[in-house]
């Protein structure tokens, strides 16, 4: 099984209460685990944002870009990420969800008090792209991938890292290049 990371390529619906440092853009602070070099931060409870990914067959430094015709089948998708609360015993929390496609099930992460370190948290592989067993991941889903993060509680995060993991199998597009020249 492969895997490819999908890093943001951009935001919408975003509250007026999110922020971002050391970046352009909210998007591009998110691309990099960087740790306090750039970051998002909200300090409002409900505060949301939705982030949109960049589609699967782009590259990157951080993707090599996979094209449709190279994925026999999607297996699972889940987040990637890093953040810490800017409190300096208590933890702060985002709901994530997925925005598009909906249905699965939204994941509160929880990120740790500490005053340098950040905390990496990584959702559930979701093997559906609806919550449904019986609706499988499809590359269309892939292009239309986006998130919404939303604040819960009014300690400060810092929000450093935000990406998605899709594992997928490679088609066998060349028999021979697969079984050997001389097979």
């Amino acid at each position: 099984m492969a895997t490819m990371i999908l890093l943001p390529d951009g935001t919408h619906d975003v509250s007026a209460h999110w922020g971002n440092v050391g970046a352009p853009t909210i998007s591009v602070a998110l691309t990099t685990d960087d740790g306090a070099t750039s970051y998002a931060t909200c300090d409002n409870h409900g505060a949301s944002m939705v982030v949109d990914f960049a589609e699967p067959d782009v590259v990157t430094s951080a993707n090599s870009g996979v094209a449709e015709a190279d994925i026999a089948s999607i297996e699972s998708v889940r987040f990637l990420s890093s953040g810490k609360s800017t409190h300096r015993s208590s933890v702060t929390r985002l709901n994530i969800e997925f925005d598009t496609p909906s249905g699965n099930a939204s994941h509160l992460a929880i990120y740790n008090a500490h005053r340098t370190d950040f905390t990496t948290v990584n959702g559930t592989a979701m093997v559906a792209s609806d919550g449904n067993a019986n609706t499988a991941w499809t590359y269309s889903d892939l292009e239309n991938l986006a998130m919404e993060v939303t604040q819960v509680g009014t300690i400060e995060v810092y929000f450093s890292y935000f990406a998605m993991e899709v594992a997928f199998t490679l088609a066998v597009t060349d028999n021979a290049t697969f079984f050997g020249a001389n097979f």
